[in-house]
């Protein structure tokens, strides 16, 4: 009886204890919360980087999957596409069991336009999901896109590098021979950063337009606060402005409002909130026509197609009145975003989705007011819209334009830009000249997926690096007026030499066509003879056409920095077979000294004398035999003995 009393007690004070410990908070728990409230929040940056704290102490795998799939969505929201497909391709690999991944993941390859790497990822997708169309329908926005990518309009984009920066610049708008855009750079006058973005908060920049050049941009000082300035419309006087302001002036505000300011005294007199603004939904992105009678905008509020519309209000500036908003409909707005809306001289919308057929992400599209009806909205397509995010359009009044120069300007974050969204010009392109190539095995004939292309001009400037399809076929829209360099390499294949094209004087749109065979990096146990590399008797100088031979392995290895190789060289049996060895030896030696004059570090070439070892017929001691057969025996050859050789420092 005492033995049980005892026992009971023990319980009683044990179990508590036992409960106490296993209600202990994991010891990263604080730091899962605050990145669980700032993903909430959208502090999407901020959270990226605190999951990433967070991570390495998590042990149970699926809050690990958990959290690194938060990681991969945080920089996917902050627009920060590479290390959002970083990441995704982490989640991947750790086998995360929701498939959906798949879709965004697929998104994410078409940001980068490796639209054949997006459809097999939706393919998937389609296949863990089969009652989910959007699969499907995205699979067939890869082969339009890549399609449209093949097939270049006449159009010249241009990168506004004298405005651009390392940080965000975007929305552009020409207004009375200035250029106003919204920017993050450095110079923004608040000190604190957007936690969506990791950058400043956005103000207005304008820059001096003349037709070709751009003056240094100033700062709209009594237009921008500590926080979210952008996207404006000015009218053709750049008297009044319309733009859109976020988080409120004390930047504890949650939506986005449109705001009004007018040019008085030289000076920007005190923006304010247009009546129809909201604290329950976001208003901006404004856009008037041409006779001020409408102002097209973004929105979020009730009765839209999705997350934001475009929208559209009369509006009476004698008795400064509003209408009531309408929603432009289905033939513009989508479930996913429509912003930057824009109305040309000629009533023209342009405006920007994510929802449509597409090349990646934000794209531009075009339509046009009917009586009050809108027509389907149609993709600008590429070279205008591409993988990334493209948008913020508007053009210069045709009275403005110079023949020859822009006549729009937009903004995009594709590959190649100096920040993260770039300012871009539109011209027309007189001629086009398209280079289609083919990249193909030289022994079995197949096409070479995945195939790296370098066009670099004489002045070394790139123009990219695209990649061959599934079929080794790739594009490049090629400048007029150059000389370039063109050559495609492989993993585990050899880089042949650059193959030359001119686009001088090609008055009318021009295809060029190349096709470029690759040979496999030949194993160790392959042993390739030198043609042409042949000695006389007792000789260990190179022959004039030897240089010829040892100038192509020369280039060889320049296009193949990586490559090491063993250069041996033997001799014919009529001689003692020491006195072959030696003299072996020394043809080997000059043929890697006369490539280490070529320009070869010394350390990729092993020289080898084989003397008589190796001869490739039956011409041995006492065998009689012509010249031209123990010539074959006085040869040059070479073995890749590894793959991986970097310079040494």
């Amino acid at each position: 009886m005492q033995a049980a009393k005892f026992l009971r007690v023990f319980l009683l004070i044990l179990l508590p204890i036992l409960g106490w410990a296993q209600e202990q908070p994991k010891p990263y728990q604080a730091d899962l919360d605050r990145a669980e409230l700032a993903f909430l929040s959208k502090k999407y940056n901020t959270a990226a980087q605190l999951y990433q704290k967070v991570y390495p102490k998590i042990k149970v795998e699926e809050e690990k999957q958990q959290v690194l799939f938060k990681i991969a969505e945080s920089y996917r929201n902050s627009n920060n596409f590479k290390q959002a497909l970083k990441w995704y391709e982490d989640v991947l690999n750790s086998k995360y069991p929701d498939p959906k991944i798949l879709y965004s993941y697929g998104q994410l390859l078409k940001n980068f336009e490796r639209y054949d790497e997006a459809g097999r990822a939706f393919y998937d997708y389609s296949f863990e999901v089969p009652d989910d169309p959007k699969g499907k329908n995205a699979q067939q926005t890869c082969a339009i896109a890549s399609d449209w990518k093949a097939n270049p309009l006449k159009f010249k984009i241009e990168n506004l590098g004298t405005l651009n920066t390392d940080q965000s610049d975007y929305a552009p708008f020409y207004a009375n021979g200035k250029l106003v855009f919204t920017s993050t750079r450095k110079e923004c006058q608040g000190s604190e950063l957007f936690e969506w973005t990791g950058q400043k908060y956005s103000d207005l920049f304008e820059s001096t337009f003349n037709g070709s050049s751009y003056g240094k941009p100033i700062a709209l000082k009594s237009l921008n606060s500590n926080y979210n300035e952008g996207v404006v419309w000015m009218d053709s006087t750049a008297s009044s402005v319309y733009f859109t302001q976020c988080n409120g002036q004390d930047g504890k505000g949650v939506n986005c409002k449109i705001y009004v300011s007018y040019f008085q005294n030289g000076t920007w007199i005190a923006p304010k909130p247009l009546p129809f603004n909201s604290d329950s939904f976001s208003c901006g992105h404004p856009a008037f026509t041409a006779d001020g009678k409408q102002l097209y905008f973004s929105s979020d509020m009730p009765g839209g197609f999705g997350k934001k519309d475009i929208w559209v209000r009369s509006y009476d500036a004698v008795k400064d009145s509003w209408g009531a908003p309408k929603n432009l409909g289905s033939n513009i707005n989508s479930d996913e975003d429509e912003l930057f809306p824009f109305v040309k001289e000629d009533g023209s919308i342009y405006f920007s989705s994510k929802g449509k057929t597409g090349m990646g992400g934000l794209d531009i599209f075009e339509t046009k007011d009917s009586a009050g009806t809108y027509k389907v909205a149609q993709n600008l397509r590429y070279p205008i819209n591409s993988g990334g995010d493209d948008f913020g359009i508007s053009f210069i009044p045709e009275s403005k334009r110079t023949n020859g120069g822009a006549f729009a300007f937009y903004t995009s974050n594709r590959e190649g830009g100096m920040g993260d969204d770039d300012i871009y010009s539109i011209s027309n392109k007189p001629v086009v000249v398209l280079l289609k190539g083919l990249v193909y095995d030289k022994e079995s004939g197949n096409p070479i997926a995945g195939a790296n292309i370098k066009a670099i001009t004489l002045l070394n400037k790139s123009l990219g690096e695209p990649k061959t399809n599934d079929k080794g076929q790739f594009t490049i829209d090629l400048p007029l007026n150059e000389v370039l360099g063109v050559s495609a390499s492989k993993d585990k294949y050899l880089t042949g030499s650059s193959q030359r094209v001119d686009t001088k004087n090609i008055l009318s749109d021009t295809i060029i066509e190349l096709k470029f065979a690759l040979d496999l990096v030949p194993t160790e146990e392959v042993e390739i003879t030198l043609k042409g590399i042949y000695y006389d008797l007792d000789k260990w100088d190179l022959r004039p056409e030897a240089k010829v031979v040892l100038d192509s392995l020369s280039q060889i290895l320049k296009n193949n920095p990586s490559l090491v190789i063993e250069l041996a060289s033997h001799t014919d049996s009529r001689a003692p077979a020491d006195y072959n060895l030696e003299l072996s030896k020394k043809r080997a030696q000059s043929c890697v000294t006369y490539l280490v004059q070529k320009g070869i570090a010394k350390d990729r070439m092993i020289p080898v004398g084989y003397g008589e070892t190796k001869l490739v017929n039956d011409c041995s001691d006492d065998v009689e035999c012509t010249e031209e057969e123990h010539q074959q025996n006085r040869r040059t050859t070479i073995r890749v003995i590894r793959t991986d050789y970097k310079p040494r420092k």
